[in-house]
């Protein structure tokens, strides 16, 4: 009998099911609105994302897009406990399908990104995490996907161009309304430009995991702070 061994993946889980994705979607959408409003000098993404550009006037947001990444960690805003309420939820959903539900979360920075037609995010890592995630709160048919690149890349592709090569070179996800991304924020990955009239609204979160390995004293009872943690 042959077996396909799928050998050091690194997981991506999607999930499209979530209870009140809908509502949740909606709520966050005219939030991030009202951010992009309260935050004139908001960071830009799009060819302004790499070099950190801030925005100068409501043209430079029209013309390159929006992330509330430099102005407010949404992590800490009691007005998005909703939203961050149902990111942790999804990350402990994540820890289950990877067989690591025992270890416990903290939530490090959250953040709002809105695309006009032709914004995009180019390659990027998220440093300092353990995992990250996307929440589509707007995203019409067909835009431009969120695509990964395999970390491997660099030292097959020297001996296995894509003629020859059963390694996929790249992964994409379509976005649409209500979709979490859960991925390892190691993996290198950007977005396509979004080709739409209307805005593409996204929650961006990382989260580290917490853990410490139980010493001799620990397993002998006596006194001592667990380490797990979790956090909203």
């Amino acid at each position: 009998m042959s077996e396909v061994i799928p050998m050091f993946s690194h997981p991506v889980v999607t999930i499209d099911d979530y209870p009140d994705s809908e509502a949740i979607a909606d709520r966050f959408f005219e939030k991030s609105l009202a951010l992009m409003e309260e935050y004139p000098d908001a960071g830009l993404i799009s060819s302004a994302w790499h070099s950190g550009q801030r925005a100068r006037s409501r043209e430079d947001i029209e013309k390159h897009g929006f992330t509330s990444f430099y102005n407010v960690n949404l992590g800490k805003r009691e007005d998005f406990h909703f939203m961050n309420q149902a990111a942790m939820a999804v990350f402990a959903q994540y820890l289950r399908v990877v067989g690591k539900s025992n270890l416990g979360m903290r939530l490090d920075n959250a953040w709002a990104s809105v695309y006009g037609k032709g914004h995009f995010v180019p390659e990027h890592t998220h440093p300092l995490s353990h995992l990250s995630m996307a929440f589509y709160a707007a995203a019409t048919e067909g835009t431009g996907r969120i695509v990964f690149e395999n970390p491997s890349r660099g030292h097959f592709q020297h001996f296995y161009p894509p003629e020859i090569s059963w390694m996929h070179y790249r992964y994409s996800i379509q976005p649409k309304k209500g979709l979490f991304v859960v991925f390892p924020s190691y993996l290198v990955h950007h977005t396509e430009p979004h080709e739409s009239d209307e805005y593409r609204v996204i929650y961006s979160a990382n989260v580290q995991l917490q853990y410490r390995k139980p010493t001799d004293s620990d397993r002998e009872g006596e006194s001592t702070q667990s380490g797990i943690y979790q956090q909203v």
